[in-house]
């Protein structure tokens, strides 16, 4: 059973400007609850003992509000990487151990981390992503995947027409140590602001079996815009 989460919460949130100007976007409120910790309360049900938070921007607002539900590493670089970078801090916090990762900006609905939960535990890919399969718009992290939903490719860069899906900022990784070492290959050439996903991109293309799961219909959003912070108010009502 799973007993670490990662989640990773450093960026600058500008795009929700004013919103963000005195707090991290991880800290905006559902239901009068700030969404980093109505997830490490959705974690913890879960069975997770561990949740190590990747703070960086304000980071010790998201301390102050989290306090001792959770452990945490500064990114002092959150102004140069994405959330490859961030994930990449929390290397020696998991060690080799399998674990979920979580985007802090994601707001979930217990039965879809649950039924995700169920779904990776009887398949034995090196990483699990959860995906809505759906059309998808410009700003979707894209997924395209074979017959069998194995990841071929992920970016927001993949044609409309061939993608299966979008990506919601939740895996499991059960393979840590692989996971690690694409990213520090892609880290030591240099490409600093790229998301995780490209290092999943490259695990795919050398064959790694990473497998996509249907989210099944359930409510999820992801606040980069105002408008989604708006809709992710009344679709957690």
């Amino acid at each position: 059973m799973l007993k670490k989460a990662v989640i990773v919460a450093a960026g600058l949130s500008s795009r929700l400007y004013p919103l963000t100007l005195d707090k991290p976007k991880c800290l905006l409120k559902i239901n009068n609850e700030p969404i980093i910790s109505r997830n490490i309360k959705l974690l913890k049900k879960m069975g997770i003992e561990e949740v190590i938070v990747v703070t960086g921007y304000l980071n010790k607002k998201i301390e102050n509000e989290v306090g001792d539900t959770a452990t945490f590493i500064y990114n002092p670089f959150y102004r140069h990487c994405n959330n490859m970078g961030s994930l990449y801090l929390a290397k020696h916090a998991v060690e080799a151990e399998p674990f979920i990762y979580l985007h802090g900006d994601v707001v979930i609905t217990e039965t879809l981390i649950k039924r995700f939960l169920e779904d990776a535990n009887n398949n034995s890919a090196q990483i699990h992503l959860a995906v809505d399969f759906k059309e998808t718009d410009e700003e979707a992290m894209k997924v395209k995947v074979n017959k069998e939903l194995m990841l071929i490719e992920s970016s927001k860069e993949i044609a409309q027409s061939e993608s299966a899906g979008e990506w919601i900022g939740l895996a499991v990784i059960q393979n840590p140590k692989m996971v690690y070492e694409y990213i520090e290959e892609v880290l030591v050439h240099e490409k600093l602001n790229v998301y995780d996903t490209y290092a999943f991109s490259n695990i795919a293309r050398d064959g790694e079996q990473i497998r996509c799961y249907s989210i099944h219909g359930e409510n999820w959003m992801e606040i980069d815009f105002l408008e989604d912070y708006d809709e992710a108010q009344r679709m957690f009502r």
